[in-house]
């Protein structure tokens, strides 16, 4: 066997699953506590080693392998966990994960934000608030089960806590078609204007396709602010068409994944135009990276 069954032969028994089974079902000591305790941890690093995306629904160690939608459910589990979870996902180094939807519920936006290090009430106006602002904008095509960190952001947002470390000005894509027009468009130049603390920042990046230069002109804009941008770069970009019977001028949904090395977070943005879209999702990406990384960063707390 092997970590997530990884391997250049098919059959490889993925030892994330039967090493828990048989020390938390049957009782039998395979390894130490503490180090079952890490196997989350280790499959992704794994993951991240062979430049392979983790399975998110893998038992045991995937991220949705201790997910919770329903608001009856996730109010069940918040009073007791084993009413919906086999094992504490502690013990294999998981923890719980409550997705939020437009079907969610006050209990889901609760144990959201709890998740965060928000403590908000169910009596508090504000709660309310959140869910209106999830279904509104999830009836325009957005979509925060795969994108926790917009969420967050969201949440400070209705709530008058989001301090937004720069502002955007504007931008301009261009693409060369160097081999004909049947090439796709390898080469990308985006010009970037934005603001930080009241001084205007225009730069200019290339990169391989317009997502991937407007991201760089970015960061380029930005790294003189904020040194640790550095650190980032961009783990997983998905495209996903909304209304397809709309041809050209149909909605883009964009789900993006950054990572500074040991955090990861997932962050959407949503638009007919593409680029805008992903625009959307790599500030926030950005915006939220800053977030992680300040010192300052407190809790939201309301509470009656």
């Amino acid at each position: 066997g092997t970590i997530n069954g990884y391997g250049e032969r098919c059959g490889n028994a993925n030892l994330c699953s039967p090493i828990p089974n048989l020390q938390l079902k049957l009782g039998y000591s395979c390894i130490e506590n503490e180090q079952l305790a890490k196997l989350a941890q280790v499959s992704r690093l794994t993951s991240e080693v062979v430049n392979l995306a983790p399975d998110d629904h893998a038992p045991f160690v995937g991220r949705s392998a201790f997910a919770h939608k329903g608001g009856i459910h996730v109010s069940a589990v918040a009073r007791n966990p084993l009413t919906y979870e086999h094992i504490q996902p502690e013990q294999v180094g998981n923890q719980r994960r409550i997705v939020i939807s437009d079907q969610s519920g006050l209990s889901n936006v609760l144990a959201k934000a709890r998740s965060f290090g928000h403590e908000l009430s169910k009596q508090d106006p504000a709660c309310r608030q959140i869910l209106e602002r999830l279904k509104a904008l999830e009836s325009e095509g957005y979509q925060f089960e795969a994108a926790e960190a917009s969420f967050d952001l969201l949440m400070r947002e209705a709530l008058g806590h989001r301090q937004q470390p720069f502002e955007l000005k504007g931008f301009q894509v261009n693409c060369d078609i160097l081999q004909g027009i049947t090439s796709p468009c390898n080469d990308a130049l985006a010009t970037i204007k934005v603001a930080v603390n009241g001084e205007d920042i225009l730069e200019a990046a290339e990169g391989n396709g317009p997502v991937a230069a407007l991201d760089a002109a970015l960061r380029k804009a930005l790294v003189k602010f904020y040194p640790e941008i550095a650190a980032f770069h961009l783990t997983d970009y998905k495209v996903r068409i909304l209304n397809s019977g709309s041809g050209t001028s149909a909605k883009t949904r964009v789900l993006v994944e950054s990572s500074d090395g040991e955090e990861r977070w997932t962050t959407v943005g949503v638009s007919s135009n593409i680029l805008e879209a992903s625009y959307q999702a790599v500030v926030e990406g950005i915006e939220y990276g800053l977030l992680l990384q300040s010192p300052t960063k407190t809790a939201l707390t309301l509470s009656n």
